[in-house]
């Protein structure tokens, strides 16, 4: 979305969210904000029922390909939107590319403003399992992980409220994470954190880089489907 706006937030102290990794995102204008399609993505699982009144709808999209996460996790996503007004015309094995308008925020079902109910998963499995608790249950995506550590936000989003009931969801964008290589002579990206560590390739003076961490003096990094770590004496900050 090209504005976050963190309306409820997951475990404990969430009222609907106890038991997931959901977020619910407001945008800024109710009712008006679009949900772009995070990664080149298909349809692969549809609730669709006919009195979106009482029942919530939800659209499941699998990406095509494998993609990056601000994590350094390199693979297969899956995210599921609920509230979507626009369910009804959706279908399956509909293909969008990164960037498209999916939707726009909703309603549907027992929501009291409009907003979309996020969940990510690892893999392409689309579908939810229900979770019990004492009295309390819910319905989540399976294989889950938390959103915010999958998704990156758009470079030019307006991060309009990250925190709920004191918990603080970081969305990174990829340009944070952005660094270029120093190093006239060729840097060596290793296996591990070590110059005993085997060589993946060798990056070139002025090559970017995405930096997901840091062990020890080595940082974690990705360029051109190679991943490996190199020392950050060579990285600076774009």
């Amino acid at each position: 979305m090209k504005v976050i706006n963190v309306t409820q937030g997951y475990g404990n102290s969430s009222s609907s969210h106890k038991l997931s990794y959901a977020l619910d995102l407001g945008g800024k204008d109710a009712g008006k904000d679009g949900v772009y399609a995070p990664f080149d993505a298909v349809i692969t699982k549809l609730y669709q029922p006919k009195d979106t009144k009482k029942q919530a709808t939800t659209v499941w999209l699998t990406s095509t390909k494998k993609v990056l996460s601000p994590n350094g996790y390199y693979g297969y996503l899956t995210v599921s939107i609920t509230h979507p007004e626009e369910i009804l015309k959706m279908k399956l094995g509909t293909k969008y590319k990164q960037g498209d308008l999916i939707c726009y925020e909703g309603k549907t079902g027992r929501a009291t403003g409009n907003h979309i109910h996020l969940e990510v998963a690892k893999g392409k499995k689309a579908g939810r399992q229900r979770k019990v608790s004492g009295n309390y249950s819910e319905y989540v995506i399976l294989n889950a992980v938390k959103p915010q550590d999958y998704l990156f936000a758009l470079d030019d989003a307006i991060i309009k409220n990250n925190t709920y009931k004191k918990n603080k969801y970081n969305f990174i964008k990829e340009k944070d994470i952005k660094y270029k290589v120093n190093s006239k002579t060729g840097l060596n990206m290793r296996k591990g954190p070590s110059t005993k560590d085997d060589i993946v390739t060798t990056l070139k003076n002025n090559d970017i880089v995405l930096k997901f961490y840091n062990k020890n003096n080595w940082g974690y990094v990705y360029h051109y489907e190679k991943m490996g770590f190199v020392s950050n004496n060579y990285l600076s900050k774009l």
